[in-house]
């Protein structure tokens, strides 16, 4: 069988297994691919993802076409010993060009996608609309001007998440833990750190990780795009129970977002009242005789 007629029995194959990956790419979670994302870094994150893996499949697939080919051209014939084949000095220069420009795209395509993930949207118009004092303070992110992102501190310890959000002063905030809630289409930059030791941010579907080191302060951001509850996985050995350790984002309306945390600030100041209540009363009965 001549190389030209394999070739031309196999082109099919080529042609449904790019259709595969072009159609694949936009549909929800497979075995292949994450799930479908739900913010802007997201998506940008799962482009980068399928414009790879649909690279190296056909990198594969036009390796096998190609062996093929040559098994079925040198091979062995009744009658006939196989054919012998000798490369002249330039029989390495026609393949390793096109792999070179290849890989030179991915490299270029990658770096891209990773400096658009890490631009901040700005908030959309049915967001929260954040005032300057929840306006987060960023460093390695890049935010444009009238991006008004809100600002929330994510900090890691074993074996929980503590969301603090803004406004108050420090030590006195509303803060929750395991839930993170915020307002669906805003801008919302995460200052992930530790208290012990390293432990991991995964939200999938709002992005990418995110280590949390003790002493040092990572930024990401989300803007999710619709509401709802989005889990988060754990990735990164933290200790005996890290395999527990969860997070879910809320994604609730602006006024939800509000009345959230106005309900949060009054249940955290009725428990503190209560505590120092009780401490009061046994430090009174401890000075009695």
């Amino acid at each position: 069988m001549a190389p030209r007629t394999t070739l031309r029995r196999l082109g099919p194959l080529l042609v449904a297994a790019l259709a595969l990956a072009v159609f694949a790419a936009p549909a929800q979670a497979t075995i292949f691919g994450p799930r479908a994302g739900h913010s802007p870094n997201a998506e940008d994150i799962r482009t980068a993802y399928w414009i790879a893996i649909t690279i190296a499949a056909l990198l594969v697939i036009a390796v096998h076409v190609f062996l093929i080919a040559a098994i079925f051209r040198f091979r062995a014939r009744r009658g006939r010993a196989p054919r012998r084949f000798a490369a002249g000095p330039g029989a390495l220069t026609r393949p390793t060009v096109p792999l070179a420009i290849v890989a030179a795209g991915v490299f270029v395509v990658g770096i891209v996608m990773a400096d658009k993930a890490r631009d901040v949207k700005t908030t959309g118009p049915q967001s929260l609309n954040a005032s300057s004092s929840l306006v987060a303070q960023v460093g390695a992110l890049t935010v444009p001007p009238g991006a008004r992102p809100l600002a929330i501190n994510v900090i890691g310890q074993q074996w929980l998440w503590r969301f603090e959000y803004p406004g108050g002063l420090p030590g006195n905030r509303v803060f929750s833990y395991g839930e993170l809630v915020v307002p669906v289409d805003t801008a919302v930059v995460l200052h992930i750190t530790s208290t012990d030791v390293m432990h991991r941010w995964f939200i999938p579907a709002l992005g990418g990780q995110v280590d949390a080191v003790p002493g040092k302060t990572s930024e990401t951001w989300f803007r999710a795009d619709r509401e709802g509850v989005y889990r988060g996985q754990s990735t990164f050995f933290s200790g005996s129970a890290y395999a527990v350790m969860r997070a879910w984002v809320r994604v609730v309306g602006p006024e939800a977002y509000r009345q959230y945390i106005r309900r949060q600030r009054l249940d955290l100041a009725a428990a503190q009242g209560y505590v120092q209540r009780k401490v009061t009363q046994s430090a009174i009965g401890g000075l009695e005789p």
